[in-house]
């Protein structure tokens, strides 16, 4: 019989705090992709009781679900872990739309002080100025050479880096050197 693998954290240490900011791996959160079926976004706006972003945004409905736009005609909702997300919307919605658990294959990295706008911009290609990309904002992006999704959860002082889980220890290390002024030509915060 198969041995199951042991779970281990994603990035070692999971918190780090340099400079006044903190880096730090957030708890797990059950993560559930969304995609709807042809002709069914309206149907299932209804049946989740909220509207899904149009654009790249983030939006939290009354149970405490967070809805965040992924990709054209894709959505992640995430709830604290424990709370039975997949069958909550498989309940309400699985005959509107395709839902898969990404539960243990992404992870979230908090990046939150004074300066993480400065830091966040050293590794990310986009325009983080707060009328551009403000608290709720959502992007598809690239930290470095790694794919995430980047969210502002505090103009200037917070943002949420979600990453495949294979890739949480090199983006974390990446984000640390920034943090220590590692990135060449750029200022220390």
């Amino acid at each position: 019989m198969p041995e199951t693998l042991a779970a281990h954290p994603a990035v070692t240490p999971p918190l780090i705090t340099a400079s006044g900011l903190s880096l730090t791996l957030t708890p797990t959160r059950e993560t559930i992709s969304i995609g709807p079926f042809a002709g069914c976004l309206a149907s299932l706006n209804t049946a989740l009781g909220i509207t899904l972003p149009e654009t790249f945004a983030t939006t939290i409905a009354a149970d405490g679900v967070v809805y965040s736009r992924a990709a054209h005609d894709q959505w992640f909702a995430t709830a604290p872990e424990g709370t039975g997300l997949m069958s909550r919307l498989e309940a309400s919605c699985m005959k509107l739309a395709a839902l898969t658990n990404q539960t243990d294959s992404r992870v979230t990295l908090s990046l939150k002080g004074i300066g993480a706008r400065a830091i966040t911009s050293k590794i990310v290609p986009i325009d983080l100025h707060p009328d551009f990309f403000g608290p709720g904002h959502t992007a598809l992006t690239l930290a470095g050479h790694i794919p995430i999704i980047l969210t502002c959860s505090n103009a200037d002082t917070a943002y949420d880096f979600t990453v495949f889980r294979s890739f949480a220890q090199s983006l974390h290390h990446d984000i640390l050197v920034a943090m220590n002024g590692g990135i060449p030509n750029s200022e220390r915060v």
